[in-house]
């Protein structure tokens, strides 16, 4: 169960011509995922359906290399509620602007968020963004995954699926681990 990015997976994008803001350099490239049971992340085990599909583009902005990433996989995760195998599918874009300096003043910095600056000490041929893609991933995977919108999840009385319908438990039957809560009075008082 992967924790952190794969040791195998090398994304490298070429730079484009250094001071031609018309060149533009491209990746594709597809990680193969048969070998790894899958990502443990927030708790949830995300278990591959195929590889990981990683398109690039790499153009000059004034000084700096902007480079889009373009992250598609597919996963199997349990539902949040019933239990059930849910498929997931990941389709996010990414902005990162590789620079030789730090932006500090306020007119430079991104107002809305949409990159993430990433600072090198000099320009290379080609640029590792295996980094990137294993952080774009991870942040694109969900929190809470449901089966369907109106799961309705497991009975807490024997914790049979209710999507096919009630499982016959009596809803008024209390679970006895609450019962000791029924005995105790709050009062109210005013200030």
């Amino acid at each position: 169960m992967l924790t952190e990015k794969p040791a195998s997976w090398k994304f490298e994008l070429e730079t484009p011509e250094l001071g031609n803001p018309e060149a533009v350099t491209y990746l594709h490239a597809e990680a193969e995922t048969g070998q790894f049971d899958g990502i443990f992340y927030d708790g949830m085990r995300f278990s591959f359906e195929g590889p990981v599909i990683v398109d690039a583009e790499g153009r000059w902005i004034d000084s700096d290399l902007s480079v889009s990433l373009k992250i598609s996989a597919t996963f199997s995760t349990p539902c949040s509620r019933c239990l059930e195998p849910s498929r997931i599918e990941i389709l996010n874009d990414f902005l990162y602007l590789y620079s030789l300096r730090k932006k500090e003043s306020p007119e430079e910095s991104s107002e809305d968020g949409n990159f993430h600056e990433v600072q090198v000490s000099r320009w290379q041929r080609f640029f590792d963004i295996s980094d990137h893609v294993w952080e774009s991933i991870i942040v694109s995977l969900p929190g809470k995954v449901l089966c369907s919108a109106d799961c309705k999840g497991l009975c807490p009385q024997c914790g049979r699926p209710l999507r096919n319908g009630d499982c016959g438990c009596s809803a008024k039957e209390l679970d006895p681990r609450l019962e000791k809560l029924l005995g105790i009075k709050i009062e109210e008082t005013k200030e």
